[in-house]
């Protein structure tokens, strides 16, 4: 077979396959053989999920489960890690941090914990906290690195001392600004739609988890980030699929979305859940906004029900243009000519220099 591609979104489904799906499955793991495939897999960064889904069709399952045991135990160790962290920044007296986007959506979900790939947990921070957040880590021998978008920044990356029992090149993610898209503004404040009051503990652990709707909404938007088809593409969707399990009021997101403007943003992520993953949202939120369809058409391949890899440069911008729900000009204007005091925060300054600088490093991206 000379493509994988409209193989891709049914390894990621675990048991949720048909039939019909199940023989396709069946058809190309005879035609390419385990060892293809687990490269395929490992290339695509999804090989926990084809593991699970392989396990669950019967295929080879002695070899699968033994794979997805392996990222069970990687797992268990940065639950422990996140465990300490949180333990620790309770004590420092945080009150605004929780773990957010796809190892959040894994633990809200109760999934299964072998079911996560990435070589960090990221984080949502209210940037009024950032000192003692900054102590609690050192505290326990984390060394951090900043993360800048120009002069003003956006996030930070801690990592474990050696002797800590992680993976190897684990840290985690402290996002001051998680929505935030690549050289704009963060769009929406987490205030807004995030009950504070309401987030919850992950079973007998510290870790801090947000309200569902919150989490989802979040996810959702997340995609977005990533121009609904770039790296890590198909895993993106995994998170609605696992916070689609959860119980959630449609209605509160419907709402926050209309407020926010985000509705093309939402459209468009939850239908190609809905097509790739089968997450079964309801229609009322793809029914938001129908330019949701522009934006498919230069990411997805309805044909093959598969995305297309990856949007680059131009094509980025124009689907950030898209999303902006006013219209597509006022989306041009507002990536060529962002908030004032964004642009003085990040450039130093919010004149003719400033903006010459912001489009310059607009047109490399």
């Amino acid at each position: 077979m000379s493509t994988y591609e409209n193989f891709i979104p049914l390894l990621v489904r675990g048991g949720n396959v048909n039939a019909e799906e199940r023989a396709y499955i069946s058809q190309i793991y005879s035609e390419s053989g385990r060892e293809k495939i687990f490269l395929l897999a490992k290339k695509k960064k999804i090989l926990p999920f084809t593991a699970n889904t392989l396990y669950k069709c019967g295929m080879d399952a002695d070899f699968w489960q033994d794979c997805l045991d392996g990222f069970r135990e990687r797992n268990n160790k940065i639950i422990r890690c996140l465990n300490m962290a949180y333990t620790r920044l309770s004590e420092h007296g945080v009150k605004k941090m929780f773990v957010s986007e796809n190892f959040g959506a894994l633990l809200s979900s109760g999934e299964d914990v072998g079911l996560f790939t990435s070589g960090d947990v990221d984080n949502y921070a209210d940037p009024s906290e950032k000192v003692k957040i900054y102590e609690a880590f050192e505290s326990l021998g984390f060394t951090k690195k900043e993360r800048y978008t120009g002069k003003r920044q956006i996030a930070a990356d801690f990592f474990p001392p050696e002797i800590a029992d992680v993976p190897e090149n684990f840290y985690i993610s402290v996002d001051f600004y998680p929505l935030a898209r690549l050289m704009l503004p963060c769009f929406i404040q987490a205030d807004s739609f995030v009950d504070w009051a309401q987030v919850t503990r992950y079973t007998d652990t510290a870790i801090v988890l947000p309200p569902a709707d919150a989490l989802m909404y979040i996810c959702m938007l997340h995609i977005s980030l990533h121009s609904f088809s770039r790296s890590p593409d198909i895993r993106l969707y995994i998170d609605l699929l696992n916070m689609s399990k959860t119980q959630l009021n449609y209605a509160l997101i419907r709402q926050w979305s209309i407020a926010d403007q985000t509705c093309t943003r939402i459209a468009t992520a939850v239908d190609l859940a809905n097509q790739l993953v089968k997450t079964n949202i309801t229609e009322e939120l793809v029914q938001l906004s129908m330019r949701r369809e522009k934006i498919e058409k230069r990411v997805f391949d309805s044909v093959k029900n598969d995305l297309i890899y990856e949007p680059t440069g131009l094509q980025i911008l124009m689907i950030e243009a898209l999303c902006n729900d006013r219209s597509i000009i006022r989306g041009v204007l507002t990536i060529i000519s962002p908030d004032k005091a964004w642009m003085k925060s990040v450039y130093g300054g919010s004149g003719m220099f400033a903006h010459f600088k912001h489009f310059l490093k607009v047109l490399r991206k």
